[in-house]
């Protein structure tokens, strides 16, 4: 969710704590330590996950500097900045999204971030410029997953952009794993040995806390967009990194996200939504916005709201209904 460029530019690893805490076996009992730590019920598993993850000492790697988003994204992303710095003696770094998207404050806010790790803006437009031949791989992956739904299973469309945001911690062995699932794709595409399905979804909101992908395509339905891990693998040609970084929807206002969100649905012809939000923050009062965005744009789709606290090993009942009920009308 930051300039990943600058990262490698300066010559660190990039590790996105939001993928370390979901993937991790242990993800419940994470949340669950940082409560017994002190962290409020009331509090986003996401911020108690990431604390939880340090804490325990996982990743085993030494961490040389941990960095928060905070205007744009999570209010909580602060104080927990303060909190690993106190008690876990590890640097931090604030990086602040400017609100009004103007480039000379992107540019500004991505130059500060530079000096700050001791490299230059140059030389991350070079890994940027770099980095295009991975991202035009994910980018035709996701073009494959609505233009012939079925074939790119959500779960992995989802997994893949997300993952996008560090590159899994190494940018060439990311880019042979694309590369090798694209050719898959192609195979399959060829060969025709790969279930069509008429139920195409799109999926908005942050990733979510818990797998819904296999159940919704066990009851014949399938996402083929998911809007904001799409966003966090900078699809797209951009001129410079302030202009990507402008384009970037997540972290800048609700109409600016759902515009870009709706005119993808458009081209996607989905035909159910479903908008996924987190307890306990401020993006589940954006389900109006987007609610309403969606009638002023004339598009009259059926759209299911899911809300996520903890992570889950399964569905429980009362979401697998919903989800039942909701591809069964569409």
């Amino acid at each position: 969710m930051i300039p990943v460029e600058v990262v490698l530019a300066a010559g660190y690893t990039p590790l996105d704590l939001n993928n370390l805490f979901i993937s991790d076996i242990d993800s419940i009992s994470l949340v669950e330590d940082a409560e017994k730590g002190g962290f409020p019920r009331s509090c986003c598993a996401w911020i108690k996950g990431i604390y939880a993850l340090l804490a325990n000492g996982r990743p085993s790697l030494p961490l040389s500097l941990f960095v928060a988003v905070t205007e744009g994204d999570c209010s909580n992303a602060r104080v927990l900045k303060e909190i690993i710095e106190l008690h876990m003696g590890i640097p931090s770094y604030l990086f602040a999204f400017p609100q009004d998207r103007s480039p000379e404050a992107v540019r500004a806010e991505v130059v500060r971030f530079a000096n700050f790790l001791g490299t230059t803006i140059d030389a991350a437009e070079t890994v940027r410029y770099n980095l295009r031949q991975i991202r035009k791989v994910l980018e035709e992956i996701d073009d494959l997953s609505w233009r012939y739904p079925g074939l790119v299973p959500g779960s992995e469309n989802h997994l893949l952009l997300v993952s996008a945001s560090d590159f899994a911690g190494d940018v060439p062995s990311f880019t042979v794993r694309v590369q090798k699932y694209l050719a898959l794709l192609e195979q399959k595409l060829a060969t025709g040995q790969w279930r069509k399905c008429r139920k195409p979804l799109a999926y908005l909101g942050v990733p979510p806390i818990y797998n819904l992908y296999n159940f919704i395509e066990e009851k014949g339905a399938i996402v083929v967009f998911n809007e904001m891990q799409r966003e966090f693998a900078m699809l797209g040609g951009h001129t410079d990194l302030a202009e990507q970084y402008r384009a970037y929807s997540y972290p800048y206002s609700a109409e600016y996200r759902f515009s870009k969100a709706i005119a993808e649905i458009r081209r996607r012809g989905v035909v159910g939504i479903i908008h996924y939000v987190q307890s306990f923050c401020h993006r589940q009062i954006e389900d109006i916005i987007l609610r309403r965005m969606l009638r002023e744009a004339g598009l009259d789709l059926p759209i299911l709201t899911l809300e996520g606290d903890k992570p889950q090993k399964e569905l429980d009942g009362r979401q697998k209904t919903r989800l039942e009920a909701f591809i069964e009308m569409v």
